[in-house]
């Protein structure tokens, strides 16, 4: 016998906020400290490939470091939110399912009572969090905003929880994902919510909460694979300078589009205002650097540069600091036969003010050496790239004494 068809925004509207909160707990009955679903993204073996390639997008578009206070939301048993702590951020995950906070917390407890510190849960009732307003520098939505009934309510919600300079990163389904079999499926099985996307919808609602811009991805589910002949006549092509094949490039380039634009949405919300064009250290392509050296002398207080660092770069050098992009001066040990001892011996601030390209700046400091070591420098964009990389920098030869 056909079942019909559910049309979502009926679900929504038929039912209070208390019963799509009790059904998407109920969803979640069989989650215990040892579900297979705290093995995602590896998890299942079939879907790995385009889980991994949809979470890198996501990851790449929050720029995330170390320090980042992050809020996931929807977080399920918080496999996300469990790696972003192990890796220095500071999290804090929220589900509308107590059950599922109940098994992640004890996930933890018995297999990462170390993170306690850096990952914690708070309970979501479908309205507002009880956390203070600009609370978290990123929000990360991994395929949880299509559950949700109220959009424009969550939004207005993390706009409140941001910095000024914070932002929301969505990965999500498509504007047809409630007519999806998968998603009629869970519908009639769990009652649960599996609404559709509409960027056009989502970004009049963030407006009107205050968010400054939007940005969407563009970005390949799967590898393409095409026969060695026609990558190497596409890459003759493109950097070669060669006769565009037939057929043309932008046949390729469309059927690597055409996955995303048929489904998945990968979007950001921004806080801040519209961020400037001219290009800045917080991107890998452009850095380069000239480093000279004025002075190197042994005295009584140890080892004193003077050095003359020139931007010979395209984009500007933010100012020296520990936030993404600050450009400081790095200073590696090596060892007496010259392999690394310690790429990140010390950092020295030397920027109060954006270096743009041609700009020159000269840094006079002093340090003490560990006993047998040898000292090389470079200039890094933290948590973007060492100027130098993958080198060991600028091996200075340091005077005898």
């Amino acid at each position: 016998m056909s079942v019909s068809p559910i049309d979502v925004r009926r679900l929504i509207a038929d039912l209070p906020l208390e019963e799509h909160a009790a059904r998407a707990d109920a969803s979640h009955a069989d989650v215990t400290p040892d579900h297979w679903s705290f093995r995602k993204p590896f998890a299942p073996l079939a879907k790995v490939g385009p889980n991994l390639t949809r979470l890198g997008a996501m990851l790449e578009a929050a720029e995330l470091f170390p320090g980042l206070r992050v809020l996931e939301f929807g977080c399920g048993v918080a496999w996300l939110g469990r790696r972003l702590a192990e890796a220095g951020c500071e999290v804090v995950a929220t589900d509308i399912s107590p059950t599922a906070l109940e098994a992640a917390a004890a996930h933890d407890a018995r297999y990462w009572p170390e993170l306690a510190t850096r990952l914690r849960y708070v309970p979501y009732d479908g309205i507002r969090l009880d956390l203070p307003d600009g609370s978290f520098d990123r929000i990360l939505c991994h395929e949880a905003f299509h559950h949700v009934p109220d959009q424009g309510g969550v939004l207005a919600d993390f706009a409140r929880l941001l910095a000024p300079t914070g932002r929301a990163v969505f990965m999500e389904p498509g504007p047809q994902h409630s007519g999806a079999e998968s998603s009629q499926h869970e519908m009639h099985r769990h009652g649960v919510i599996e609404n559709d996307i509409r960027i056009q919808d989502i970004w009049a609602a963030a407006q009107e909460c205050g968010f400054a811009r939007i940005e969407v991805g563009l970005f390949s589910i799967r590898p393409l694979m095409l026969p060695l002949g026609r990558f190497m006549e596409l890459y003759g092509h493109e950097m070669e300078g060669l006769a565009a094949p037939t057929p043309p490039p932008s046949a390729t380039y469309r059927d690597l589009a055409l996955p995303v634009l048929q489904g998945f949405r990968m979007f950001v919300l921004h806080r801040g205002q519209e961020a400037s064009d001219r290009p800045s250290s917080l991107r890998r392509e452009g850095l380069a650097a000239q480093i000279g050296v004025r002075l190197l002398q042994t005295g009584a207080d140890g080892l004193r540069l003077v050095l003359r660092l020139e931007n010979t770069g395209e984009v500007d050098w933010l100012p020296s600091g520990s936030e993404k992009g600050c450009v400081n001066l790095g200073l590696l040990l090596l060892r007496p036969d010259g392999s690394l001892a310690n790429r990140n011996w010390k950092r020295h601030r030397f920027l109060t003010a954006p270096l743009p390209p041609g700009g020159v700046a000269e840094v006079d400091l002093t340090v003490t050496l560990p006993p047998e070591a040898e000292l090389s420098i470079d200039l890094v964009a933290e948590h973007v790239r060492w100027f130098g990389e993958p080198g060991l920098g600028h091996r200075l030869t340091l005077p005898p004494g």
